[in-house]
């Protein structure tokens, strides 16, 4: 499907499918709105942020009430005079309905609009996928962001404008993909000015401007003084425009109307149903911690009032009261934190201690992390989130997750979180079933694009411990729509919204511990604990710990199997598992399967089954479920087994991991590290042996049998075939089988005389699908 036709069909759905969401249930933000509309179209402006009729007073930015002036001037001109009265108590009619309804619509197609730029325009977005996959990619993501279950809630049903501000956001990140970075931060200040809870961002603003907009070297340092009054007018030119106006009828007691409507500090720590976040887990503990002491009665203590579903102020029993200062430290700390780690990660130089160049990425962390971190920052800890503010991470993690493919499951994971955790804003009997349609269909529209962008298998997309969560989730939540009142009626009304809200957190907190995780996996930390849980597996596979069932003859062996895998050369943690399957020993070939994968972990010289043995053994172990007459009896893998320096190679991870004896068999033949294994005082005997090897080989290319390399003792590899280089065919054993009935089994694969069959076919399927599927060119493989 091209740009156009993608854009206008989705578009249109989605209008469609809103415009029949008009009669659903209405929240009070429905009658919040509409009050707006009646004090900026009745009242002057001096009095927009005094009047106090209704409850439900204005408290949004200058800009959104401009927002709300022109609506009103729009019902006026086409004769809805009846959203504007001013009144105490809600105003509700057929027409009130259907003109708000359609005034969220009309700005959803802004939405979809900027959703379409940003995904099929953006020049940062598909700039790390590979050519194939970049159109599924551009199409997976303005269909996740146009179709997104939250704003559909939120706005759609439960009213509001999010989708409206949302896209102002990306357009800003679009600004900022393109290099534009003023008009980033002036979109962004817009956006502030509509709405004040999009500070969430700010800090991460802060920090990718510092690394990526400045400059602090010596030599162009004068350059960030134009630069910053640039960026600063750029920032301050819509706060002008926005308060100015206040100012100028009200002068400083106008902006203090605005401040005081704008930052209230009397609603309490948390709303009345608890955002996923710490301050419910806080509020949790605190409740079991006045039980328990209730019971053993243990001091004195006040009831809590945090359960009784009212936003209002109130005092914790056990645990210390936590105030806005107190919040506001934490999530600065929290930010600072994280946001300083991607600086780090963002530096491609050498630090005079580490070298950052060898050990984190080169490409400059995205911004979307940035914004991802602010927020999870601010969401997490701050005062008064309201569960909808989760909306804020998820956008930015969508377009993360497109970029980068090892965010699939984390995407996954949040979008399932957010769901839950809106669910008890739509209550009522037709809206219990429409939302749970709607976050469904979200969750598969989410598994298909994602799994049609990338080919990844399922079971990398839904890891078992996020598949348990959300059954957990869900029987919680069934038990409180359906279950709960029929069988205690009006006892505990709060318990089962107090479960929701603290599963979710702690399904948030896991997701915030393994985004951190998988965000700097490659770092020091990460690399000296991977290298630490290698060197602890291959001490038990030395001590042969792991089950395999040995081959000891060579009559036991009927099936061979070869794999390898291939990267793609724009993205290297994209790969292609292909597994070759031959009958032994007339070699007639059975099968050949490939899968994508993605490769988590970083590359560490000297430690590649790191990276890769797990997700080769599993492929394997996968392939054997589903065709169990394939199971090969022994596998060929592309290394040298025990001959690795370690004495521990790909091979020998690969057969502990499956139960399947393997062979190491390489192709070359790295002097360096037979030097660093022999010792450097018999550099001189290995250098006359290999020449040995070499004049045998070269006098006789059909040479019988091998030629033991028993320059170590005892022996672990055998040569079969050595070229003028440091080419061949090299053998040693790997996991389950010795080296001379794995020779035996090695030298019966080399069809051509020079390379291994069965892994030369798995590595030819591999590079064929990853120039077919992923990369796109046209190089001949050879």
């Amino acid at each position: 499907m091209g740009e156009i036709p993608c854009i206008l069909s989705i578009g249109a759905i989605l209008i469609a499918f809103k415009c029949l969401l008009i009669p659903s249930y209405t929240s009070t933000d429905f009658e919040v709105h509409r009050n707006w509309m009646a004090v900026t179209w009745n009242r002057p402006l001096k009095a927009w942020y005094t009047e106090s009729t209704s409850e439900w007073t204005l408290d949004y930015p200058p800009f959104f009430a401009y927002f709300e002036w022109a609506l009103a001037y729009v019902a006026h001109t086409i004769g809805f005079d009846e959203c504007l009265q001013i009144s105490k108590t809600p105003i509700m009619s057929s027409r009130i309905l259907v003109f708000q309804r359609l005034s969220v619509i009309a700005t959803d197609i802004f939405y979809i609009a900027i959703c379409a730029l940003y995904a099929f325009k953006s020049p940062r977005l598909v700039a790390g996928i590979p050519k194939k996959m970049r159109k599924n990619a551009q199409e997976a993501c303005f269909i996740l962001l146009a179709c997104l279950q939250a704003l559909l809630i939120c706005d759609s049903i439960h009213f509001q404008y999010n989708s409206m501000l949302t896209a102002f956001f990306i357009l800003s990140m679009y600004f900022i993909d393109s290099g534009r970075f003023l008009l980033a931060a002036l979109t962004f200040s817009i956006l502030l000015n509509f709405k004040h809870i999009y500070v969430y961002y700010a800090l991460g603003y802060v920090f990718f401007y510092l690394v990526n907009y400045f400059e602090f070297s010596a030599a162009k340092f004068l350059n960030n003084f134009p630069k910053a009054i640039t960026l600063a007018i750029s920032l301050l030119l819509p706060f002008a425009f926005s308060i100015f106006p206040f100012f100028h009828v009200a002068g400083v007691e106008g902006l203090q109307n605005i401040a005081t409507r704008l930052f209230p500090v009397s609603r309490g720590l948390t709303h009345a149903f608890w955002a996923p976040n710490f301050w419910a887990l806080y509020n949790f503990a605190d409740l079991i911690l006045y039980r328990i002491l209730s019971i053993l009665k243990i001091g004195k203590f006040e009831a809590p009032t945090y359960t009784s579903g009212l936003v209002q102020e109130y005092s914790h029993s056990v645990l210390p009261n936590v105030n806005p200062i107190g919040t506001l430290c934490l999530v600065v700390i929290a930010s600072v934190i994280v946001l300083t780690g991607l600086v780090i990660r963002w530096r491609k130089g050498k630090d005079p201690i580490f070298n950052f160049e060898r050990i984190f990425h080169s490409r400059p962390v995205d911004f979307s992390l940035f914004a991802i971190f602010s927020a999870l920052s601010f969401f997490y800890f701050g005062y008064h989130v309201h569960e909808k503010a989760i909306i804020l991470i998820t956008v930015p993690m969508t377009i993360l997750a497109i970029k980068d493919p090892k965010y699939h499951r984390h995407l996954i994971h949040l979008s399932c979180i957010a769901s839950f955790s809106l669910f008890p804003l739509l209550f009522t009997p037709f809206e219990i079933l429409l939302k749970y349609a709607i976050c469904v269909a979200y969750f598969f529209i989410q598994l298909t694009f994602l799994k049609r962008y990338t080919r990844m298998p399922l079971g990398d997309l839904l890891p078992w411990r996020h598949i348990a969560s959300w059954v957990v989730l869900a029987i919680v939540e069934i038990y409180n729509t359906f279950l709960h009142k029929w069988l205690l009626s009006d006892r505990l009304p709060f318990a089962p919204l107090m479960v929701i809200s603290v599963l979710t957190s702690i399904e948030l907190t896991g997701f915030f511990g393994s985004l951190i995780w998988t965000t700097f996996a490659d770092g020091i930390i990460e690399i000296s604990w991977q290298k630490a849980t290698c060197r602890l597996r291959e001490q038990l596979i030395r001590d042969m710990t792991y089950s395999v069932q040995t081959v000891e003859d060579e009559q036991d062996v009927q099936i061979v199997a070869g794999v390898d895998t291939s990267a793609s050369s724009s993205n290297p943690d994209m790969v292609y598992v292909s597994v070759s399957f031959w009958k032994y020993p007339d070699l007639q070939h059975l099968a050949t399967i490939s899968d994508t994968r993605i490769l988590r972990l970083p590359y560490i010289p000297q430690y590649l089954a790191v990276r890769e043995a797990e997700v080769v053994a599993d492929f394997v172990r996968s392939v054997i479920a589903e065709r169990p007459e394939l199971r090969p009896d022994v596998i060929l893998c592309d290394g040298f087994g025990q001959f690795h320096s370690r004495s521990c190679g790909m091979a020998c991870h690969v057969g502990a991991l499956t139960g399947i004896p393997s062979i190491g068999i390489a192709k070359n033949l790295a002097l360096h590290d037979v030097y660093e294994t022999v010792g450097i005082d018999k550099r001189a005997k290995v250098d006359q042996f290999v020449d040995s090897c070499r004049e045998i080989f070269k006098s006789n290319k059909s040479v019988p049998g091998f030629i033991p390399f028993d320059i170590v003792e005892p022996v672990k590899l055998n040569i079969l075939r050595m070229g003028g280089s440091m080419s061949g065919v090299f053998v040693s054993a790997g996991y389950g089988i010795d080296l001379d009935l794995a020779t035996t089994i090695s030298a019966k694969t080399l069809l051509n005389n020079t390379t291994c069959e069965p892994i030369r076919a798995a590595d030819l399927e591999s590079r064929r699908l990853v120039r077919e599927n992923f990369d796109g060119n046209r190089d001949k493989i050879e």
